[in-house]
């Protein structure tokens, strides 16, 4: 029997290859596990970090609406000269009284028809009046001896002369509102393109004025300047051949009696239109004339008295103009010229010459 055969000799045989076979058996497990995903990670909860607000900004509160004041006119304490014993100056001088007792103020009249100036000014500065008011060139004239005291003058056309313009003393224009005059003209002559204007020395900011206001029109106002009535007549004669209408002004300094004679003469046999601030011209033979309403002269007169400044200054041009114009038709010059008989429109409403209630209205 060989070795082999023999059982005793077996065992050691079989236990090493159950060795070896259990070696490799561990060995290949061990690889299969580390080939194995590893498992993952427990889930890390998320923690919810608590983040403090920014601190809101507070809201601020809607500022209060301002409150609207609204200034009171104070009263004005008011003296009034009156030049002269004309119905004129006394309709003026009412009307201004009325608008400012309408506003609790006070007026006092002074009558330089009655009393002489030296007595009136001293009236007027031993009394309490703010303000003064003069109506008509004497009384201009006087109120400019009142030192820093705020004055208004009115009805008054050639001022310059008489150096009335300070920082107290300012005026309100004698003369109707230069629109309407020109929206009148061009009524009843639509084509009208220049107009002759002749003045005295002294009446350039007018003349600028004038001249600005009528190219609104679509006229070019052709001005000449003369020193007295002789000049005035030649210069007349020489514009009418030029000019398709003429503005006559209320100049005494150039104007006479014989020459206005003259004028209206000539004005009826070239058909030429006469324009006029006189309404007493329209029986001589103007076309239009425009007036004032005496209403619209002491709106303007108490609009500037409130205007005055706490040094007693008076702010503004020298001479305010007028708003308004009353404005007259001679009917018989219109048809004898040949023009156009106008109709009334929102800012003109007009008056014909001549019937009873104008009449008696220009007398005034």
């Amino acid at each position: 029997m060989s070795r082999d055969q023999n059982p005793a000799n077996r065992t050691p045989r079989i236990s090493l290859l159950k060795m070896l076979m259990l070696l490799v058996l561990i060995t290949l497990n061990g690889c299969a596990i580390f080939n194995q995903p590893l498992a993952p990670d427990p889930p890390v909860l998320a923690t919810k970090v608590a983040i403090p607000e920014a601190p809101k900004r507070p809201v601020p509160a809607p500022l209060p609406t301002p409150a609207i004041i609204i200034d009171e006119i104070a009263p004005l304490d008011t003296a009034i000269i009156i030049s002269r014993d004309i119905k004129n100056h006394h309709v003026i001088h009412h009307k201004i009284e009325a608008l400012i007792k309408a506003e609790n103020g006070h007026t006092e009249p002074f009558y330089l028809y009655q009393s002489n100036a030296t007595e009136i000014i001293q009236q007027i500065k031993a009394s309490k009046h703010k303000q003064v008011v003069a109506i008509g060139l004497a009384a201009a004239k006087a109120a400019s001896q009142l030192q820093q005291m705020p004055v208004v003058f009115c009805q008054v056309y050639n001022y310059q002369d008489h150096h009335l313009i300070t920082d107290y003393i300012k005026g309100v224009s004698l003369i109707p509102a230069i629109d309407r005059q020109f929206e009148a003209w061009k009524m009843i002559l639509p084509e009208l393109k220049q107009v002759g204007f002749i003045t005295g020395n002294g009446k350039t900011a007018f003349t600028k004025q004038a001249t600005e206001r009528a190219a609104a029109y679509g006229v070019t106002l052709v001005s000449r300047v003369v020193n007295n009535d002789k000049e005035m007549w030649r210069e007349f004669r020489r514009l009418t051949a030029q000019v398709d209408g003429f503005w006559l002004l209320p100049d005494n300094r150039i104007l006479s009696k014989r020459t206005l004679r003259s004028m209206m003469s000539y004005s009826a046999k070239h058909a030429m239109p006469l324009f006029t601030t006189n309404g007493l011209l329209l029986r001589a033979g103007a076309a239009i004339s425009a007036t004032q309403y005496s209403d619209d002269v002491a709106h303007q007169v108490v609009k500037r008295l409130h205007a005055t400044a706490p040094d007693n200054t008076i702010p503004g041009a020298d001479v305010a103009p007028l708003e308004q114009a009353r404005i007259f038709i001679n009917t018989q010059t219109v048809k004898r010229f040949n023009l156009l008989t106008p109709e009334n429109s929102p800012t003109i409403s007009f008056e014909w010459w001549p019937s009873t209630q104008v009449n008696a209205t220009l007398v005034q």
